[in-house]
C-alpha cells in the first residue's frame, strides 16, 4: 500500500473506510505497513477507530501502540470499551500494560478494568461488559425512558433495558421498542424473565450454551446474590462458540495449540511439538495392544488368518466409538443430557451397536466368502468379534463424555486418542478370546 496520497485521494479513502465494517478493516490493515495502518485508523471516526483496533492481532496492536503519540493513545483508549479494553491488554507484555494502566486508565474506569482484569482467562468476568442500562421496575416506564434518554451508551447496548426490584435483584429485562410504544403501560407487564444467568466466576463456555439454548441476544451476569454485574452480548458469544469449537477439534484430533498465532506464521518446531505429546501419549498406551498380541502368539500361529482381520476389527471399534462420543458431547453441550443419564445413554447405545453391528456382520460376512479362503470357525470368530467390538466401543464412547464432564474434565478429549487406544485394547481381547473358544470347538 503506497504511503502517497493527495488530498483528493484522501479524502476519497476516508469516505469509503467508514462505511466498512470493522472486521473488514482489520484485515485490510494486517497486510499494511505500520504507517498505513495509523493513517488509516486517523481517517476513521473514532468509535469505528477503536472497533477496528480491537479486531486487530496483538502483533500490530503493539506496534501501533508503540509508535502513537500520548494524545493518540488517550483517545483509542477512551473510545474502546471496557471489555474490548481488556481483551487488547491481555495481549500485551507487562511493561507496555503498566504503562497504559499507569498514564490512560484512570478513575472508576481503571477500578473497572482492574476488577475485570483479576477475572481468570476463560471466566464469565473477563469477557462480560459492564456498560448497560438498569431500572427499578417500581420506577415506571417514563423513568426508564429518561434513562436510555441520558444514556451515552451505543444503541446497539440499549436494545434491552434491565430491570430489578427495590433490592436490586434482576427480575427480567424490557426491549427498548417497548418502552416507546407502551410509555402507559406498568413495567410488569412488558417484563420478560430470564431463563438463566450467570456468574463471573463461571466458565465462558456457559454462555455460549445459554445464547444457543434460548436464543438470547445478550447474557446477564450476576453476583452470588442476584444482582446484575455485565452482561455479555451475543457477539461475544459467538466468537466463543468459535473458540471452543476450534479448542473441541484439536482435543478430538490430539492436538495441544499453545498459541493463537497464524498457522503459516508459527514455526515447524512449535507445531511439531504440540502435535507430539498426544503421539507419545498414544504409542505408550498402544504397548497394551502388544502385551495381547504377544500373549496370543500361539493361538496366532496356529491359525494366521485371524492376523489379517486385526486391523478391520481396530478401525471398526474405534469408528463405532468416535461416533458414539461425538453425538453424546453435541448433546451434552446442548444440554439435552447429563451425567445421571449415563445407563440411559450406554443401554441405547448398546441397542445402536447391536443393530449396526448386526449390518457389519453381514456386509463382512459377504466380504469374507467372496474375495477370502478363511474356513468358516475364522469367519464366525471375525463375525462375533466385530458385533461385540461395536457394541462395546458405542457404550464406552457414550460413557467416558459424561464421566469426563462430571469430574470437569473437557469431553472432547475423550473422542479422539483415548477412546481409541482403550476401543483398540478391548477389540484385542474380545478378538482372542473368542477365537479361542469358538477354533477350539471346531
Amino acid at each position: 500500500m503506497t504511503r502517497n496520497y493527495d488530498v483528493d485521494a484522501i479524502k476519497s479513502l476516508k469516505v469509503e473506510i467508514n462505511q466498512m465494517d470493522p472486521v473488514d478493516l482489520a484485515d485490510r490493515l494486517q497486510d499494511m505497513d505500520p504507517v498505513s495502518v495509523a493513517l488509516w485508523l486517523k481517517l476513521l471516526d473514532k468509535d469505528k477507530a477503536a472497533d477496528t483496533f480491537a479486531e486487530l492481532d496483538r502483533d500490530t496492536k503493539r506496534q501501533l501502540i508503540d509508535s502513537y503519540t500520548d494524545d493518540a493513545i488517550r483517545t483509542l483508549i477512551q473510545e474502546l470499551d471496557e471489555d474490548e479494553l481488556v481483551d487488547t491488554l491481555q495481549e500485551l507484555p507487562a511493561n507496555m500494560v503498566r504503562r497504559l494502566m499507569d498514564e490512560f486508565v484512570t478513575g472508576d474506569r481503571r477500578v473497572i478494568v482492574n476488577k475485570l482484569l483479576g477475572y481468570p482467562e476463560d471466566s464469565v468476568g473477563a469477557i462480560m461488559t459492564v456498560e448497560f442500562v438498569s431500572a427499578k421496575a417500581s420506577a415506571g416506564m417514563e423513568h426508564i425512558y429518561q434513562r436510555v434518554m441520558t444514556s451515552n451508551l451505543d444503541g446497539d447496548k440499549l436494545e434491552q433495558i434491565w430491570i430489578t426490584d427495590d433490592s436490586l435483584m434482576l427480575l427480567g429485562y424490557v426491549f427498548l421498542a417497548d418502552v416507546l410504544r407502551y410509555m402507559d403501560q406498568p413495567v410488569e407487564e412488558m417484563l420478560r424473565p430470564l431463563p438463566r444467568t450467570v456468574q463471573a466466576t463461571d466458565d465462558q463456555e456457559i454462555v455460549a450454551k445459554l445464547a444457543y439454548r434460548y436464543d438470547l441476544s445478550e447474557i446477564p451476569v450476576t453476583d452470588s446474590e442476584g444482582r446484575l454485574i455485565g452482561t455479555v452480548p451475543l457477539e461475544d458469544a459467538v466468537d466463543i462458540m468459535h473458540e471452543e469449537y476450534e479448542e473441541d477439534l484439536s482435543n478430538i484430533h490430539g492436538i495441544q495449540e499453545s498459541s493463537d498465532d497464524d498457522y503459516l506464521d508459527r514455526s515447524i518446531f512449535a507445531i511439531a511439538k504440540d502435535r507430539t505429546t498426544w503421539l507419545i501419549i498414544c504409542l505408550i498406551t498402544a504397548t497394551m495392544t502388544g502385551f495381547i498380541i504377544q500373549r496370543y502368539e500361539s493361538l496366532l500361529a496356529a491359525s494366521v488368518a485371524l492376523t489379517a482381520y486385526i486391523p478391520m476389527l481396530m478401525d471398526s471399534g474405534g469408528n463405532a466409538g468416535s461416533q458414539s462420543s461425538t453425538t453424546v458431547i453435541r448433546f451434552l453441550y446442548t444440554g439435552d443430557i447429563r451425567f445421571s443419564d449415563t445407563l440411559q445413554v450406554m443401554w441405547k447405545e448398546a441397542r445402536v451397536g447391536f443393530i449396526t453391528g448386526i449390518i457389519l456382520v453381514i456386509v463382512n460376512f459377504i466380504r469374507m466368502s467372496l474375495l477370502g479362503p478363511e474356513t468358516l470357525p475364522v469367519k464366525l470368530t471375525v463375525s462375533l468379534t466385530l458385533l461385540i467390538t461395536v457394541m462395546l466401543s458405542k457404550m464406552v464412547g457414550g460413557m467416558l463424555p459424561l464421566i469426563a464432564d462430571k469430574i470437569h474434565v473437557d469431553p472432547t478429549v475423550m473422542a479422539g486418542p483415548i477412546i481409541t487406544t482403550l476401543v483398540d485394547t478391548f477389540a484385542l481381547l474380545v478378538y482372542f478370546e473368542v477365537a479361542s473358544h469358538l477354533l477350539s470347538v471346531f
